[in-house]
């Protein structure tokens, strides 16, 4: 990839986003269109986020991905909100159309894509759990609530955070950590937290609550996380977020381009880089 006074740059902010694998996939992505853009990662601490946003304009920054933990906190800084990033309320895609930056959030759109496309399932009229109610969180319950499940129980370790969800979006019951062993007839558990990231990990629910599960979906990409192994221990279906992270990419990949995105391309590079930080 040849770098010169035109070259148009994005990235990803976060804290920490060494792990990232979306500068690969991206980067990818651009070099199969033959675009003149780079992706890169962009360590940003909490209190430097206001600087870090300011950058993006003086910079000329064309857009940025923003992950964990600023997905929130990053929209009051913004000069404008998608009625999508708005109805969620946190943003992980923000595009700098001449010094104007625009919050979105690809996050739930990313999701439902992945459900409906590799899981072959569909949310309508569907009992739904989601654990983890965060800036990812927020964007899948707003995507399922459009979608028209039957039931959505929001469950959060910080119960205001499931409690703001459904104030915000209107629906969505509220589950203590003391009943979701007492749910009936889930057809989807979603796991939102960041729980399974690391090796070491445990499940961010007890394996009790696997047995009145149909389906399990875990946003995290980076590996087979424990949830995803009891599931399939247990005989119950589930899907971890890497084709969640494409289609999310591939929606943010156009806002900034203006191009298809390669999504193969994506997806292919994205599975390999997986493979080999496993290895390493």
């Amino acid at each position: 990839m040849e770098i010169n006074g035109k070259t148009k740059v994005t990235g990803i902010l976060g804290y920490p986003v060494v792990h990232s694998l979306s500068p690969a996939m991206h980067n990818a992505a651009f070099k199969k269109l033959g675009l003149n853009f780079i992706y890169l990662p962009f360590e940003v601490y909490p209190e430097e986020l206001y600087r870090a946003i300011k950058g993006i304009r003086a910079l000329t920054i064309a857009g940025v991905n923003v992950t964990l933990p600023h997905k929130e906190k990053v929209a009051g800084f913004l000069d404008e909100l998608t009625p999508e990033a708005q109805s969620i309320g946190a943003v992980n895609t923000i595009v700098n159309i001449n010094g104007k930056l625009i919050g979105d959030n690809t996050d739930g759109q990313g999701f439902l894509q992945s459900l409906e496309t590799e899981g072959a399932f569909k949310a309508q009229g569907k009992r739904v759990l989601l654990i983890g109610c965060g800036g990812a969180g927020q964007a899948i319950a707003s995507v399922l609530i459009r979608s028209g499940v039957r039931k959505l129980h929001l469950h959060d370790i910080f119960m205001k955070k499931a409690a703001s969800i459904s104030s915000r979006l209107g629906e969505g019951e509220v589950v203590s950590a003391d009943k979701l062993l007492k749910l009936k007839k889930i057809d989807l558990l979603v796991n939102a937290t960041p729980i399974g990231m690391k090796s070491g990990d445990g499940l961010p629910v007890s394996e009790f609550c696997l047995k009145n599960v149909s389906f399990v979906y875990d946003i995290i990409y980076n590996r087979e996380t424990p949830l995803i192994r009891a599931a399939r221990k247990a005989g119950v279906k589930a899907l971890g977020g890497a084709g969640m992270l494409v289609y999310q990419g591939a929606l943010a990949f156009e806002r900034w381009t203006g191009k298809k995105a390669p999504v193969d391309v994506m997806k292919k590079t994205l599975l390999k880089e997986i493979k080999k930080r496993s290895r390493s």
